[in-house]
């Protein structure tokens, strides 16, 4: 439709230009002595028109020449711009790919050419964490120095890189300072926060570790599964420097009853509390966790067992009188059924003993349920018994060992 707008105007216009061509009669005279010539004034018209054509035409070239040197250093700068960027998003590539001395090769390459200092931080960033991951420490420093000629706004990444290197350095404290420096430019980013978490447990400051799994958590920074591997590996750095039962009594009841509950840390408390020789305390423990309704860890009932020749007479005779108990809740836990044929056996009740050793092992037939029969016989003079015991719990032995 445009295309026909244009026709009909441009035909419109030349008749309209013809028809004033055939109403002016009128010439021009061009003077130059001792020239003189006359002429029509529409071919004057036509020459002018004509000579300012061609004077642009020609003006146009001359620029056009006179601007090619600079063109063609702009399409040089181009074309290596262009292999710049090529060689940084290869970079990229290689570095995702585990490629990393290409990666740091191919960054290199692009920083020669490259003038966005947002292209050159990213090579930079680049080229420094494939160096550190290649174990080359000085190309890797020598990157994050040139970091530091950047921008101020790209500097926050280049802190958090050097924590992450620094971290994976093991050192503690300079990943400690890069992370400071990072958070001076953004006080509430979390990956910062999550890094310093790492540090502080390098560093094993149980009490930072705490508070810093916290603030993760509020923040939806943390999964709740991982909170409580922090928390686990917070209580067990705090655990390793109690020295007594009462030291032992007054941290757990500053931990929470949520985390207090957990299997895993009672089983190292109890573990922490057998080297301290409070052998008495740890089985409290045990019989503590042994009468809730449910035990994620039955090894604790096996342990409790292990203990029953250190404990005092008192706390043998209480922990049989609440077998009963746990027994309702756990009838065919044959550990649960060893442990305390062995308390029993400790406690010379050689009746009871037995009946809850052979309980167990009609539940579940184990080398450690055998051998304690088979003491168990060996003490009441039934020698037959203990020989066909030990001969049982010898041919365990071999099936599992072979």
């Amino acid at each position: 439709m445009r295309f026909a707008l244009w026709i009909t105007g441009l035909f419109a216009l030349a008749v309209l230009v013809g028809l004033a061509s055939t109403l002016n009669t009128g010439y021009a005279i061009l003077f130059l002595p001792p020239y003189r010539m006359e002429v029509s004034f529409n071919l004057m018209i036509v020459l002018v028109v004509a000579l300012i054509v061609v004077t642009h035409i020609v003006l146009r070239l001359i620029a056009l020449a006179a601007d090619l040197p600079r063109q063609v250093q702009r399409f040089q700068r181009q074309k290596k711009l262009k292999a710049a960027r090529h060689a940084l998003r290869e970079a990229g590539i290689a570095f995702f790919e585990g490629r990393f001395q290409k990666a740091e090769r191919e960054a290199a390459k692009s920083l020669g050419d490259e003038y966005s200092a947002e292209n050159r931080a990213l090579a930079l960033l680049i080229a420094a964490r494939a160096a550190g991951s290649a174990g080359d420490g000085d190309k890797r420093d020598e990157y994050l120095n040139q970091l530091d000629q950047l921008p101020a706004r790209l500097q926050l990444a280049r802190h958090m890189l050097d924590a992450e290197l620094k971290l994976d350095d093991k050192d503690a404290l300079g990943a400690l300072a890069a992370i400071e420096r990072a958070r001076a430019l953004s006080p509430n980013l979390t990956n910062a926060l999550r890094l310093e978490l790492k540090v502080r447990l390098l560093q094993k400051q149980p009490e930072a570790i705490l508070l810093l799994t916290e603030k993760l958590l509020k923040a939806d920074a943390l999964e709740p599964e991982q909170a409580r591997r922090y928390r686990l590996a917070a209580y067990q750095q705090q655990l390793a420097g109690l020295l007594s039962e009462r030291e032992v009594k007054e941290w757990l009841r500053r931990i929470p009853d949520a985390e207090r509950g957990n299997p895993q840390l009672l089983q190292q408390v109890v573990a922490h509390l057998i080297k301290l020789q409070e052998y008495d305390y740890a089985a409290t423990l045990l019989a503590g966790a042994l009468a809730g309704d449910e035990m994620e860890l039955p090894e604790l009932a096996r342990e409790l067992g292990q203990l029953a020749a250190h404990l005092s007479v008192e706390k043998r005779l209480e922990l049989l009188k609440d077998a009963e108990n746990w027994l309702k809740l756990r009838p065919r836990d044959h550990w649960l059924l060893l442990a305390l044929g062995r308390l029993a056996q400790a406690q010379q009740l050689w009746g009871k003993a037995q009946s809850y050793l052979e309980a167990s092992v009609s539940i579940q037939p184990t080398l450690c349920a055998h051998a304690e029969l088979a003491r168990l016989f060996e003490a009441t003079g039934k020698e037959d018994a203990s020989q066909l015991h030990y001969q049982k719990s010898l041919e365990l032995a071999l099936s599992q060992g072979c």
